[in-house]
């Protein structure tokens, strides 16, 4: 365990040459432990400091250069991934499809659908500390419409985990009814999955809801980094 804790710094120090033969050279570098990128204004200038990093890396230090990590990209015609960031355009960036993936992943281990809960604690305990963490890492980048998806996802999951936790449709009929719903009340499973997406449940458990037990928004956490966007 201190091995991974302890990683980052040493390759800090490890690294550090690196860091001053780029800052002499006038090369911009952006570095996170081992991983790091140096921005060029041509062609034939990557492939000189290419050149010049594996020199100092392999011949020197005693490292080994990753083969398919490392390479020249032309960020405006190819995009490329670095911290989790898929950068492309020469400007944008936003999560990549892997970072994605796992934070989903993180969210169902979370809500997984055969539990029963209170649902504020829930959120509280268990999914509020996932979004906002990741949520603040990314946030930074151009990930509004990603950050809406992934929200209606979310509170479509949380919707579900209230079903089942209600168990019983006619907690689901006493719901609409403190709410007013004017129609027939549904006969309706409350353990299949699709049913969290029909107008009764969004009914019964609106946004409103999730606004209420405070359950963290990714696109408040957007909005907040980037005001000047609206």
């Amino acid at each position: 365990m201190l091995v991974y804790i302890i990683s980052p710094l040493l390759a800090n120090i490890y690294l550090h040459p690196l860091d001053d033969m780029m800052m002499e050279r006038g090369h911009r570098i952006t570095r996170y432990a081992d991983d790091f990128v140096i921005c060029c204004k041509s062609q034939k200038g990557a492939e000189r400091v290419l050149r010049t990093v594996v020199k100092l890396l392999e011949g020197k230090l005693g490292l080994k250069v990753h083969p398919d990590k490392t390479k020249i990209v032309n960020n405006y015609e190819e995009p490329f991934i670095f911290l989790g960031y898929v950068f492309k355009n020469g400007y944008y960036h936003s999560p990549s499809e892997k970072a994605v993936k796992k934070f989903k992943e993180k969210i169902k281990e979370a809500t997984k659908r055969n539990q029963t809960v209170n649902l504020e604690e829930f959120v509280k305990q268990k999914v509020n500390p996932i979004i906002r963490g990741w949520g603040r890492y990314f946030g930074i980048g151009f990930s509004k419409n990603l950050f809406k998806q992934l929200d209606s996802w979310i509170r479509r999951r949380l919707r579900m985990i209230q079903l089942r936790s209600w168990r019983k449709i006619r907690k689901l009929h006493r719901e609409l009814r403190k709410r007013h719903w004017e129609g027939e009340l549904p006969y309706l499973s409350m353990f299949r999955w699709r049913n969290s997406m029909t107008q009764h449940v969004h009914f019964a458990i609106p946004n409103e809801r999730f606004r209420e037990i405070k359950l963290v928004f990714l696109l408040d956490i957007y909005n907040e980094l980037h005001p000047q966007r609206g």
